[in-house]
């Protein structure tokens, strides 16, 4: 009998050009209104009558602050990082945005997966090249790093692949559950 086993690895996801690209924008776009409003409040606050002036400097930094917050929640929401959870043979993962949401990305049992290896693997490169899956769910939080893997497996008719970063504990284990198909980096 197997004892159960239960693994928790959170992988912070690097950020993508695009990614990058949208922060620098979020941030130069909150510069600019910041500049534009500045100035229509220091033009409207010379030409315009008092109780308009005081509307003016009352709703202007009000608008400033708004953009800033803004650019800082969506600057939040492009920080992402992978949860997986390994209950006995399946795995959770889980998307979570901010540090704050979570929801559910993909999950799959180690006993109904076709194959399991990493994607440098010579001897099971063939199955991660030469295979084209129908959904494919990126789940790597950073390529640089090594140690990416690929499941496949077959759901409602569809070949689907899930690319991953799993602690060597993690292959390990779900090795327990379908050592014919799980394969181990060197």
């Amino acid at each position: 009998m197997m004892d159960d086993v239960y693994l928790e690895y959170l992988i912070k996801r690097k950020p993508t050009g695009k990614q990058i690209a949208a922060k620098a924008a979020l941030i130069a776009g909150a510069s600019v209104l910041t500049l534009i409003l500045l100035y229509l409040m220091l033009v409207f606050g010379m030409v315009v009558s008092p109780a308009m002036r005081q509307m003016v400097f009352t709703f202007g930094p009000l608008l400033i602050l708004g953009a800033w917050y803004g650019a800082y929640l969506v600057n939040n929401m492009l920080n992402i990082e992978y949860e997986y959870i390994l209950t006995n043979s399946s795995l959770d993962i889980d998307k979570v945005l901010a540090k704050k949401g979570r929801k559910p990305f993909v999950s799959f049992d180690f006993k109904d997966i076709t194959i399991c290896a990493p994607v440098d693997d010579n001897m099971h490169n063939s199955d991660y090249k030469n295979v084209t899956p129908d959904k494919v769910y990126d789940a790597v939080g950073n390529p640089a790093m090594g140690n990416v893997y690929f499941v496949d497996y077959t759901e409602n008719n569809s070949r689907v692949r899930v690319l991953f970063q799993p602690t060597g504990k993690m292959i390990e284990m779900a090795k327990r559950y379908n050592p014919r198909n799980i394969f181990a980096a060197e």
